[in-house]
């Protein structure tokens, strides 16, 4: 254990003298933030949210209703929300939000009666349904005031409540730049830099310490591990002294949300060493590197929403190592994590750490190959 802790000391010492891995790990991912929060914010659209309005009226009226509520909808900068249609029998199931205009909706109006609309929701939830709801109320009101009657003409049930913490963008994001930060770590910071120094020579020197070659890796995988934790603890404290970002979750799951941050930084961290256990120069390990890292940069869910994908593409996505831990990160930190919805992610990526050590011990070594 000693010999162990004096490698990551001596790693640790070495990688922060390197001022171009400081940037791209600490002070990158920071620049990323700001730039994003000035692009989007929480102006950011969220969704696709679908929307099923059932009209059992049929009137004049209610056509009026409709037309004001879609005109609203369509020129609002929050919600993108999927075409606005009346479905066929059925169709309204499988709705975000199903709203009904009961019959009878003309009668009262003519009579100076208040509406009840029944507004449902469906299998949705977060910041985007809230602020789905929230935009459908509010139009409603706007066509309450372009009335003549003295009573509200139309009238919406209150919002459901909240069982747990919604994600915004804001959070979305920082999490996001962790996983960024994981993965540039383990590829571009981790992969390559050991073929480089194999293929220099650099690690002939280890064969003469009287130590085991599992304990020299395993202290250049902590001292990784340590990196993007001290990382992605930069950016949270960034984000919640400039941004207002708040965490409302309790302590066992935020140390969830950490604990899944671990394992799946690990898991990277095992695939780079495989990659430079693996590959024999330095040029293919960047190549390599590259057509993994771009990849999963735009389709892991980092700093993109990928919730406009079809739903098959958004399902074989979720899949992924790199998606599922990033979704029980966030389900963690808004307090929805339990074994129920994460237990595939942690299965998954403990495979992928235990498989990729156990094939990197089988391919390690210390000399460049010919």
């Amino acid at each position: 254990m000693k010999i162990l802790l004096h490698l990551v000391k001596a790693d640790l010492a070495m990688f922060l003298r390197g001022k171009l891995a400081l940037f791209w790990t600490f002070a990158f991912p920071l620049l990323m933030l700001v730039m994003q929060m000035a692009l989007f914010g929480q102006d950011v659209k969220l969704g696709p949210v679908s929307l099923a309005i059932v009209d059992l009226d049929r009137s004049t009226e209610s056509s009026s209703y409709l037309r004001q509520l879609q005109a609203g909808l369509r020129q609002q900068h929050s919600v993108d929300f999927a075409p606005v249609t009346t479905p066929a029998d059925g169709t309204a199931a499988q709705a975000d939000f199903v709203l009904t205009i009961p019959a009878g909706f003309a009668a009262n109006i003519a009579a100076g009666r208040t509406t009840d609309i029944a507004l449902r929701g469906g299998h949705g939830a977060g910041a985007a349904f809230d602020a789905a709801y929230g935009l459908l109320r509010g139009y409603s009101d706007v066509y309450n005031l372009n009335g003549l009657n003295a009573p509200p003409r139309v009238t919406l049930p209150p919002p459901p409540p909240v069982a747990e913490q919604t994600l915004d963008y804001r959070l979305f994001l920082v999490t996001g730049l962790a996983g960024m930060v994981i993965l540039s770590t383990s590829l571009m910071g981790f992969a390559g830099p050991l073929v480089a120094a194999r293929e220099g020579g650099m690690f002939r020197m280890y064969q003469l310490f009287p130590m085991p070659t599992g304990v020299v890796v395993a202290a250049w995988c902590v001292s990784r591990l340590l990196i993007v934790l001290a990382a992605s603890l930069v950016m949270f404290l960034a984000a919640w002294a400039i941004y207002g970002v708040r965490i409302s979750a309790d302590g066992m799951q935020v140390a969830a949300a950490i604990a899944m941050l671990a394992l799946g930084a690990g898991a990277f961290l095992a695939l780079g060493l495989l990659i430079a256990a693996m590959i024999n120069s330095v040029a293919a390990a960047t190549m390599f590197c590259n057509l993994l890292y771009f990849p999963l940069l735009f389709s892991g869910n980092l700093m993109v929403p990928l919730g406009g994908l079809p739903k098959l593409a958004r399902e074989a996505l979720d899949c992924l190592p790199l998606n599922a831990m990033m979704s029980s990160i966030r389900r963690g930190l808004t307090g929805g994590m339990g074994w129920s919805t994460d237990i595939y992610s942690v299965a998954l990526l403990s495979v992928m750490l235990i498989a990729c050590l156990a094939l990197s011990a089988r391919r390690f070594t210390w000399m460049p190959r010919s």
